[in-house]
């Protein structure tokens, strides 16, 4: 019984080590391409990327959204 325990538990492990170590790894091959006050600006810039064949993928991250009223936000551009 002792057996099949350790062997489950070294197995859950193990899978839980292979799952974080990818997404680990597929995290990482995003990077910061740039940061921008309005959202058309990131987007724009990001999709114009692709286009050129910068990078084959992207996305802005909103940090602060930018409003009419009070001024631009705060976007960041990743790349892949």
């Amino acid at each position: 019984m002792k057996k099949r325990f350790a062997r489950a538990a070294a197995v859950a492990v193990l899978a839980g080590a292979l799952v974080t170590g990818t997404a680990t790894a597929a995290h990482a091959a995003w990077r910061l391409a740039g940061t921008y006050g309005w959202p058309d600006q990131c987007l724009s810039i990001g999709y114009y990327g692709v286009q050129q064949g910068s990078w084959a993928q992207y996305y802005c991250e909103t940090v602060t959204p930018a409003n009419p009223a009070s001024g631009p936000g705060y976007y960041k551009l990743w790349v892949q």
